[in-house]
């Protein structure tokens, strides 16, 4: 149930702020299209003020880029740690990470860096291992073929992110296939694209 909400949620609004200092949370939560934010770094120390501010507003998703949140066990500890704190989900390039998220219910990103053929194939079966709720595929500019290639094998939301700096390299990468992108650069956050 919760997934379906969540893939429905990426889909309504097609833009998924990337905040990279955690200052930035309060302004982006304000944002009343934003309804799932993804935290690219920070400290273990400052995560439940985060979670706190979050937690004003119960319909908006919070997941973590896990890789780069420091001071938090990259193991299945770590994880259900993260989910006892109330955290919605995780991002990661990491396969097992994800796989024990799954194991506690929380929302799955599997990041996938296509830098060339084999990244493809290799992306396509850690998908078919783990079945993430959601693939983020870096960068989002990659051609249309790539993502028409994951969209054969798979139903889920497929994000892009990487090198977007206007509205129209977000209107691009979504006309190319994409459920929605990721955009670290404020000036994206604010587009309120439902198409």
């Amino acid at each position: 149930m919760k997934e379906s909400r969540f893939k429905q949620a990426l889909l309504e609004r097609r833009i998924v702020p990337a905040v990279k200092h955690i200052e930035d949370m309060a302004e982006v939560l304000n944002i009343p299209w934003v309804t799932v934010i993804i935290l690219l770094g920070g400290d273990i120390n400052r995560l439940e003020e985060v979670l706190a501010l979050r937690n004003r507003y119960p319909d908006k998703y919070l997941l973590v880029h896990i890789d780069l949140i420091d001071g938090i066990g990259k193991d299945e500890a770590g994880i259900r740690y993260l989910k006892r704190m109330g955290l919605d989900g995780i991002v990661s390039v990491k396969w097992q990470l994800l796989h024990y998220a799954k194991k506690n219910q929380m929302l799955t990103d599997q990041r996938l860096f296509l830098v060339d053929s084999e990244a493809i194939r290799t992306g396509l079966k850690i998908i078919k291992k783990v079945t993430p709720d959601a693939i983020e595929i870096l960068p989002a500019t990659v051609p249309k073929f790539v993502i028409d290639e994951f969209h054969r094998v798979t139903d889920l939301s497929i994000l892009g992110g990487g090198l977007l700096r206007t509205e129209q390299d977000v209107r691009s990468a979504l006309a190319n296939g994409l459920s929605a992108v990721t955009a670290s650069h404020r000036s994206l956050w604010n587009l309120a694209l439902t198409e």
